[in-house]
């Protein structure tokens, strides 16, 4: 509770204040919390092309919910060489160029402070583009107070907030170094999209090279999975194999440790 008043303090803080609202848990509950306790705020996506689906549409129905004013701005990230090429550093500067594009559309909406829904258990070693939040100023009032994703679960149910699995950018699918193609990014997309009608929790579909992949989900489904891997292939790729683990954090270069 001490926390939660002091979430409200911060927030107060800032306003009128923009959330960075990717339709995950985090930022979603950020929002809630703002409109709860009355602070003025925005919410803005970003549209980058690298979206999970569904992401962009959990968003806009949060905001439709909370009666909250919600832009989306288009950043193809497709563009920009360190993505398109998924060199080592492409995640941060990915959420720079993201936050940068947040930035600019708060001011155009006269909003005095951005604010995102990194929470005290992320790490900035596994999280390169948490440099780029420091760095541009954004404030995550989650952090800030010490409240870990335990606790951002528990507002979520009390303010009637979705909990929604882990999510990631679709190129965290395809290994550092190999290029990050439109048609590689629709299958994955297509893949985990047709998953995720049958499976729950979790699902990630991998490229470890060419039109290969590498599915992982709970193995509790693990049968239901090898039923679902002909459609999977029909989509467009060559060869598809269950990882024995199921999920792992860390991207597509996970597969290979």
């Amino acid at each position: 509770m001490t926390r939660v008043r002091g979430l409200d303090t911060l927030l107060k803080s800032y306003e009128p204040v923009a959330v960075a609202l990717s339709g995950g848990t985090d930022s979603s509950v950020l929002l809630g919390l703002a409109r709860h306790h009355g602070v003025q705020a925005i919410a803005i996506s970003v549209d980058t092309g690298l979206t999970p689906p569904g992401e962009l549409a959990a968003a806009r129905r949060l905001s439709e919910r909370l009666e909250v004013p919600y832009i989306v701005t288009p950043l193809d990230m497709l563009e920009i060489p360190a993505v398109r090429e998924n060199r080592p550093e492409r995640c941060y500067v990915c959420k720079r160029a993201m936050m940068e594009a947040v930035l600019a559309e708060a001011r155009r909406q006269g909003c005095r402070t951005v604010v995102d829904g990194t929470h005290a258990d992320d790490r900035p070693a596994e999280r390169p583009g948490m440099r780029a939040l420091s760095e541009l100023g954004i404030r995550s009032p989650f952090a800030e107070c010490g409240m870990g994703k335990a606790e951002i679960e528990a507002l979520a149910r009390e303010l009637g907030v979705p909990v929604r699995p882990p999510s990631a950018c679709l190129a965290t699918r395809i290994p550092t170094g190999e290029p990050v193609t439109r048609e590689c990014l629709a299958l994955v997309a297509a893949a985990e999209s047709l998953l995720a009608r049958e499976i729950p929790g979790t699902i990630r579909v991998r490229c470890t090279g060419g039109a290969r992949a590498l599915v992982e989900a709970d193995p509790a489904h693990r049968r239901r999975l090898e039923e679902l891997l002909g459609a999977v292939k029909e989509l467009g790729f060559e060869d598809v194999a269950i990882a024995s683990g199921g999920y792992r954090e860390g991207g597509a270069d996970s597969w290979k440790r």
